[in-house]
């Protein structure tokens, strides 16, 4: 088994290095815990491209050449996980050697890998993972999270209402507002800074919540592991959701510095 595993690594590092494509990230976290936002933010930071999966299959979608992945899609059916990582690879090719790649330092996958297979997939199929970010963050702030979600009708600009405060885990998460607001707790209608009505988001019911989560909880151990077993794996405890940016900074930038310098000191004994 390992021995297949370096053959498809070796593969994987000859398609991926050689041709000139940045190393891959990926961030996994349950459903509502930021970890779009914080992907977002990371990308800006570091350099990095930010890709979600659900994004380059719609856009995908699109072009011709992919009419089984749009009569997937139209059908709301679940993608196959080899689709998903052709996609991926295609994507990634279409970086090799252009200006983009030039200017990017890692690809960061939002969305993929969901379960142990997809992992396994990614690793051996397209490239080795050299960091894997998982966020932790309990349901019940999530949940309270997800309840305060507006967007503006005009702009689709996203807010939040729901003032996390506790003390017990040290989880403090005010609420995202418009410039000019009145409390949440006020009676006033909120207005976006742009000037359009503030709404709940469609999608964010309690019931459909809690079955995500639950769904996520399900698969998403493996996934950890399989990336802690290959000394990927740094976690994140959400506590003070985009305020921890610069702290979870610090620790991506001393992580893989640390396992630079342990790659390097392994490739030396060699």
């Amino acid at each position: 088994h390992g021995s297949r595993i370096t053959s498809h690594c070796s593969r994987c590092v000859m398609v991926g290095q050689d041709a000139g494509l940045p190393p891959i990230w990926v961030i996994l976290g349950p459903p509502g815990s930021g970890k779009g936002t914080y992907a977002s933010l990371l990308a800006s930071r570091f350099g990095v491209l930010h890709l979600s999966t659900g994004d380059l299959a719609r856009g995908a979608a699109k072009e011709p050449g992919h009419e089984e992945l749009r009569r997937l899609m139209d059908a709301g059916e679940l993608l196959p996980d080899s689709m998903i990582v052709v996609l991926l690879r295609e994507r990634l090719n279409s970086l090799a050697g252009t200006s983009t790649a030039a200017g990017v330092t890692a690809v960061l996958l939002d969305g993929f890998p969901r379960s142990l297979p997809q992992a396994q997939l990614l690793h051996e199929d397209l490239q080795p993972v050299s960091l894997a970010i998982r966020i932790h963050l309990s349901d019940k702030h999530i949940l309270a999270k997800i309840a305060g979600r507006h967007v503006c009708e005009k702009c689709g600009r996203g807010y939040n209402t729901v003032d996390v405060k506790d003390p017990e885990e040290g989880v403090y998460m005010p609420p995202m507002l418009p410039k000019a607001s009145p409390s949440p707790s006020s009676s006033s209608a909120l207005i976006c800074d742009c000037g359009g009505a503030l709404v709940r988001r469609g999608d964010d019911g309690q019931e459909v919540a809690e079955l995500r989560l639950k769904k996520h909880h399900s698969s998403e151990g493996p996934v950890a592991e399989f990336f802690r077993r290959r000394g990927v794996l740094l976690e994140h405890n959400v506590r003070r959701g985009v305020e921890d940016l610069d702290d979870l900074a610090v620790r991506i930038r001393a992580f893989l510095k640390e396992r630079s310098s342990a790659e390097q000191h392994g490739a030396s004994s060699l």
